[in-house]
């Protein structure tokens, strides 16, 4: 009976845990990704940080096929991630709305 319930309690655990990560953003050269990074490309960071960086920025698409930004996770960059993709319209082919995805952004 002991093993009955530690074998339920990890499958919950695990079941909880696969459901509770954001989406990472697949690379496509035709897919948002590729619109998303036309749109990051935009930026002039060298006002904004001095070296290579990584930035994870999460978003959703919602119905009128816009992005808006729900986080990142460099404070210096958020404000000009946002205000650059927020509300943005894309064509989305692959991606669920109201579904928070995770596109991994690497600037040098």
């Amino acid at each position: 009976m002991k093993s009955l319930k530690l074998l339920l309690t990890v499958l919950s655990f695990a079941f909880i845990a696969n459901f509770a990560n954001a989406a990472v953003l697949p690379y496509s050269s035709s897919t948002e990704a590729a619109q998303i990074q036309s749109m990051l490309n935009s930026i002039d960071y060298t006002n904004y940080i001095k070296g290579d960086t990584k930035v994870n920025v999460s978003f959703f698409i919602n119905a009128q096929n816009e992005i808006i930004v729900v986080t990142t996770n460099n404070q210096d960059l958020d404000r000009v991630l946002k205000s650059t993709l927020n509300y943005r319209k894309i064509s989305v082919g692959e991606l669920e709305y109201n579904k928070v995805y995770t596109v991994p952004v690497h600037i040098k």
